[in-house]
């Protein structure tokens, strides 16, 4: 009988170093929040950092993380398709500090706004630069054609 207990005390032992080595801690909740204490009486080791942060429930950003991480960027239409020239043409620019893919919805449109034909293109963008895109459309559709409407967020394609 004395065996088992030293095993059971192993094993509950053996856990809260494993959850104390991965973040997780057996203090006390509050206001919601859970943050992990380092107490003087902890034993076992561990990676420690004084910019840590065991908060669930914030994330875990730097400034440099931040300024590094990319942006949606913009859409504009151009120019909506005609007759003699039957494709769209709109502009996307990149406000991040390097190249960048950005995916655009486009649509054509009749008077009424309903949906003629709709697309979803890919365009690679230098760094703070833009790039056109064309959006071809066909003979039906310009026929009805009210106007060309394009997502004004180029989303991100990451």
């Amino acid at each position: 009988m004395h065996t088992r207990g030293r095993v059971l005390k192993f094993t509950a032992v053996s856990l809260l170093v494993v959850l104390s080595l991965t973040g997780f801690s057996t203090g006390h909740k509050s206001g919601g929040r859970h943050k992990s204490r380092s107490h003087s009486s902890d034993s076992g080791g561990g990676c420690s950092s004084s910019r840590q942060n065991h908060d669930s429930y914030t994330p875990r950003t730097t400034s440099t993380r931040r300024s590094s991480a990319l942006q949606d960027g913009t859409a504009l239409v151009v120019s909506c398709a005609t007759e003699a020239t039957p494709f769209a043409t709109v502009e996307v620019s990149n406000p991040n500090s390097r190249r960048a893919t950005f995916e655009v919805e486009f649509a054509f449109q009749d008077a009424t706004g309903r949906a003629l034909d709709s697309e979803v293109k890919q365009v690679s963008v230098p760094a703070r630069g833009t790039s056109n895109v064309q959006v071809k459309a066909g003979r039906t559709v310009i026929a009805k054609l009210g106007h060309c409407q394009v997502d004004p967020e180029a989303d991100l394609v990451r």
